[in-house]
C-alpha cells in the first residue's frame, strides 16, 4: 500500500492563498514544471477505456477484491512492487488480467494464481528501496493484444524518463477515500531526482528511484491500492509505483522504482 502520512485533503482554494508566497518560495528551487489540470476524478485522472491499458492487472490479496497494481512482462509474469507482497504468500495473491471494473466480471478477463513471489533482496519497507517484484504466475495468461498484451521494457541504458509520463490504476481518486471501480488513469511531469530530493529530503530517495508530480499545485498522481502500477511512456513501462506523501499533494510527488535502473536484475529473474 502506499505510505500516506496524516490524513488531510489536498490543499483547498481558501488555504491555496494563504500558502500562495510559500509555494513561491518552494518554487524557486525547483525547475520549471507542466501546470496542473484540475481534478475531476488514480486523483485528478479520467476514467480509463477498455483495452486502453491492456498489459496492467488487478492484483488480490486474501479474500480483497483488489490489492494492489501490477504490468504484465511475460504472459506468466508481472512486475510490480516488493511492498505488495509484504506479509503475504504466494498462494494468498491473485492476478486478474484483462480487468477494467472491480464490480463484476469483464469479458475475456483471467483470474491466475501466483506460484512464486521474487523480491529484491535489497528491498527495505521502511526506506522502500528497491521497492520492485516478479509475481511468477501459475499459468499463463492468455495474450490477446487488445485487452491482454504485454508491456515493453526499457533497456538498462536508457537512464530515468523525462517529459510526462502516464500513471494508472483502480487506487482512491481522493486521499483517504475508497478504490475506484473503473480503472482510472492520468499524465503527470517527471521531476528531476534533485527536485524531489528536495520535496522528501535528500535521505529518502534511493538509487533507482525516479519521480513525477505536480510540484507546484499538486492535484493528480498516484493514491491508495495504485502501489505496484505502471509509470508508462505509451507503452513502455518506465516506472513500478512505490510511495507518496498523501495523493497528489503540492510539492509531493510520487516515487516510483525506475525499471531502466533495474532491468539487469528483472532479465535475472524473470525465467
Amino acid at each position: 500500500m502506499i505510505k500516506i502520512q496524516g490524513s488531510s485533503r489536498l490543499v483547498n482554494r481558501g488555504l491555496r492563498g494563504l500558502l500562495a508566497s510559500a509555494v513561491a518560495g518552494a518554487a524557486a528551487v525547483l525547475l520549471p514544471v507542466a501546470a496542473a489540470v484540475p481534478a475531476h476524478a488514480v486523483v485528478g485522472g479520467s476514467a480509463a477505456i477498455r483495452g486502453q491499458f491492456a498489459p496492467i492487472v488487478s492484483i488480490q490479496k486474501g479474500t480483497a477484491q483488489h490489492s494492489c497494481t501490477g504490468t504484465l512482462i511475460a504472459a506468466n509474469r508481472v512486475l510490480t512492487a516488493a511492498s505488495c507482497a509484504d506479509g503475504t504468500t504466494a498462494a494468498a495473491l491473485k492476478v486478474v488480467a484483462g480487468r477494467h471494473h472491480l464490480s463484476g466480471t469483464t469479458p475475456n478477463q483471467q483470474t491466475v494464481e501466483v506460484a512464486q513471489i521474487v523480491k529484491h533482496s535489497g528491498y527495505q519497507a521502511s526506506t522502500h528501496a528497491n521497492d520492485i517484484a516478479i509475481l511468477k504466475l501459475k499459468n499463463p495468461v492468455t495474450l490477446d493484444g487488445i485487452y491482454v498484451a504485454l508491456a515493453d521494457l526499457p533497456t538498462s541504458s536508457a537512464g530515468s524518463p523525462t517529459g510526462n509520463v502516464t500513471v494508472a490504476g483502480w487506487g482512491a481518486t481522493r486521499e483517504g477515500g475508497p478504490v475506484s471501480d473503473s480503472l482510472q488513469w492520468t499524465e503527470i511531469p517527471t521531476v528531476t531526482n534533485t527536485q524531489c530530493k528536495t520535496a522528501y529530503g535528500p535521505s529518502a530517495i534511493y538509487p533507482g528511484m525516479i519521480c513525477a508530480g505536480v510540484l507546484a499545485t499538486g492535484g493528480k498522481g498516484d493514491c491508495t491500492s495504485d502501489a505496484g502500477g505502471p509509470v508508462l511512456k505509451g507503452r513502455l513501462l518506465v516506472g513500478v509505483h512505490s510511495w507518496a506523501r498523501g495523493c497528489g499533494r503540492l510539492l509531493s510527488p510520487g516515487v516510483s522504482s525506475g525499471v531502466s535502473h533495474y532491468r539487469n536484475w528483472i532479465d535475472a529473474n524473470i525465467s
